[in-house]
């Protein structure tokens, strides 16, 4: 009788071999609980480390009804709930399925796949793509990237409005220092503004 492996066997296979190709880590405890009994009807979620975030493959077989939106809905909601930083959303194909043991890996590192990336950020390839498991290594360096940009960017944006608001309550209570950092900076300075009417009667 052949084989007819559950996605979840799939998905630990793809990440041994992104871990052989040095993008991720993963619990060696997952690895052997899955690959120890691939008929077993209720598995856990494969998560993996990359480069310090937690990511989540959600795979799907491609002769299974709806299998796109079932993986990215999957990979968005791990995201969403805070389980993962990234959601990897592959569509295998179906022939996998029918390998031996000893032949999936290696059809694995050669085949391709739809793929899609999704982030805590949102930046990432919502739509899918096809590519193999380079393909998936690539995209998940630009969506760490641009994880990275962001944050960076925000924290930056942070500490410049939080020394504004320290400047200028210092400012509030040192009348003479704007005209003296104008004359310091080369900011040449405005005549006194004249009083209105109004304010010359009050």
């Amino acid at each position: 009788m052949k084989p007819g492996y559950r996605q979840e066997v799939l998905n630990v296979v793809l990440a041994q071999i992104l871990q052989e190709r040095g993008v991720v880590s993963v619990p060696e405890k997952v690895v052997r609980e899955v690959l120890s009994m691939p008929g077993k009807r209720r598995m856990p979620d494969i998560m993996v480390d990359f480069m310090g975030l937690r990511t989540v493959i959600e795979g799907e077989v491609d002769d299974q009804p709806d299998a796109k939106s079932r993986s990215l809905e999957s990979a968005e909601k791990r995201v969403e709930e805070g389980i993962a930083h990234i959601g990897v959303a592959v569509i295998y194909p179906a022939f996998l399925r029918q390998l031996e043991l000893g032949a999936l890996k290696s059809q694995m590192a050669e085949c391709h796949y739809e793929i899609a990336v999704v982030a805590e950020s949102q930046f990432g390839e919502r739509s899918f793509n096809h590519g193999d498991a380079n393909y998936l290594a690539e995209a998940l360096r630009k969506t760490f990237d641009q994880l990275v940009k962001e944050d960076v960017v925000s924290q930056a944006v942070a500490l410049l409005d939080a020394g504004i608001d320290k400047l200028a309550a210092a400012v509030r209570h040192c009348p003479g220092f704007v005209p003296t950092a104008a004359q310091v900076l080369g900011i040449r300075a405005l005549p006194p503004r004249k009083k209105t009417k109004a304010e010359a009667t009050e």
